[in-house]
């Protein structure tokens, strides 16, 4: 590999040489998200894909046996944390325990950059999530829960990139924490964009993950939305790599076209501290 090429073109040059790839979505996860848009899903095949995964299995009954069923019976089956929680939650965490093992990396510095992302990109999720159903926008809360769960999928590609990289010496310098950050600021949404767009993904998630940062953007979009005031509101309140409490959520572009009232985002931050607290409990 060229010495004299900035550090930007070695990943590229790295990524085209050794076929570098994130593991496509978890084949399971994708099967139970479709079955649960369904009502006539059947519960049985759901468990019985759900068994096939040790992870996916321990997280169902986790969440089935929270403290948030308190008093209730100790839920021990698959089957009965499906008719408890509901396809939907089941589905979503799902989805988050699968995705959640490739934000991990060799280098410590990146590590904390990768736990830092991880959950960002859950309280997205969650947060595009609860604001799609809060203002009527059922029939987008799928769209946007997975939007906000991939929009920095760029970010998470780089830093695994930069991980790999480190470890067969094919970098020319050290990466510093800081010129990690900048980097994956700065390439972010053209690398998620060309990655989920290689995966087949639907073009509503392949342009969250381009415009989310972009000024221009498509108004109408509301999947893509709720993301960008989403994620606006994860950086005012520190969670993730950013943090700006001198965001007006109010006054964005995102909320006037949604026709957003204050009382509705400070419900909206209210709602992701309190996952975040529950999450780091």
């Amino acid at each position: 590999m060229q010495k004299s090429l900035s550090l930007i073109e070695q990943i590229n040059e790295f990524v085209l040489q050794e076929n570098f790839q994130l593991p496509v979505f978890n084949d399971i996860a994708m099967r139970i998200l479709k079955m649960a848009r369904h009502e006539d899903f059947d519960i049985r095949e759901m468990s019985n894909l759900i068994y096939q995964d040790q992870v996916l299995v321990a997280e169902v009954l986790k969440a089935a046996n929270s403290p948030f069923f308190g008093g209730l019976s100790v839920i021990s089956t698959v089957k009965d944390a499906i008719i408890r929680l509901g396809s939907r939650q089941v589905s979503d965490l799902v989805l988050i325990a699968a995705e959640r093992i490739q934000y991990r990396a060799t280098d410590k510095k990146l590590n904390k950059l990768l736990g830092k992302l991880w959950k960002h990109s859950v309280a997205c999720a969650i947060g595009s999530q609860w604001l799609a159903r809060r203002l009527s926008y059922h029939e987008k809360d799928n769209e946007a829960f997975i939007g906000g769960l991939l929009h920095d999928i760029g970010k998470l590609f780089l830093l695994r990139v930069i991980d790999t990289m480190q470890e067969s010496k094919e970098v020319s310098f050290s990466i510093s924490y800081e010129l990690s950050y900048e980097l994956i600021n700065s390439f972010h949404a053209e690398q998620g964009y060309k990655l989920l767009s290689q995966w087949n993904l639907p073009k509503i998630y392949c342009e969250i993950a381009r415009d989310h940062h972009s000024l221009e953007f498509d108004a109408e979009n509301i999947p893509l939305l709720l993301v960008r005031l989403t994620n606006q509101a994860c950086d005012k309140l520190g969670i993730g790599m950013s943090h700006d409490p001198s965001i007006v959520l109010f006054s964005t572009p995102e909320a006037a076209a949604l026709r957003i009232k204050e009382i509705v985002l400070a419900e909206l931050e209210v709602m992701l501290e309190d996952t975040m607290q529950i999450a780091a409990g």
